[in-house]
């Protein structure tokens, strides 16, 4: 008999939270507003830093480009090397 109130009990919880659950609208309603707060915290670079980041950049890409085309020409040596001893 307890537990029977006990089940009976647990199911008006469960139903009373299913109905306290916003809807789908106003969920939808409170991520814009979360949106927009969280897109007022943005903090944009000024040009300078993107000067600077954009340089760096490009200047890795020069010498990680620098050091593949020296491994390319090591391995194309070393192959050919070989190539010309086996023949």
């Amino acid at each position: 008999m307890a537990k029977k109130e006990q089940n009976a009990s647990e199911k008006k919880q469960k139903n009373s939270a299913k109905e306290k659950k916003p809807g789908f609208f106003s969920r939808i309603g409170k991520w814009f507003r979360d949106l927009k707060s969280e897109c007022k915290k943005i903090v944009w670079p000024t040009r300078k830093q993107t000067a600077n980041n954009t340089l760096i950049v490009v200047a890795t890409i020069l010498v990680v480009g620098v050091f593949i085309w020296i491994l390319d020409a090591i391995f194309n040596l070393g192959i050919t090397t070989l190539i010309t001893v086996a023949a």
